[in-house]
């Protein structure tokens, strides 16, 4: 008999501390699982930033760069030069 009520209250104790702490361990994984996804977002920015950088200074200083940017982007060409505009197939 005395088994059985340590038993029941070992149970009913365990039971007591589970429901008071489950809410808690939830919290805290989505918090963890919100954190693991910041951290692959800031990779992805911080990559971002690194290849803006490194456009911002081939714009800066790259002479071969800024004339293919000119050309592709902002259709410039040379002085002398006739550029032809062919229209794209629209469907």
């Amino acid at each position: 008999m005395i088994v059985k009520k340590k038993f029941f209250n070992f149970l009913l104790i365990t039971i007591i501390i589970f429901i008071i702490y489950l809410p808690g361990f939830v919290r805290i994984q989505r918090l963890y699982n919100h954190k693991k996804e910041l951290e692959k977002e800031i990779k992805v920015l911080k990559n971002e930033n690194r290849e803006l950088k490194q456009e911002i200074h081939k714009l800066q200083y790259d002479t071969t760069y800024i004339e293919k940017v000119a050309r592709e982007e902002l259709k410039l060409g040379k002085d002398g030069e006739i550029i032809y505009k062919i229209p794209s197939e629209k469907k």
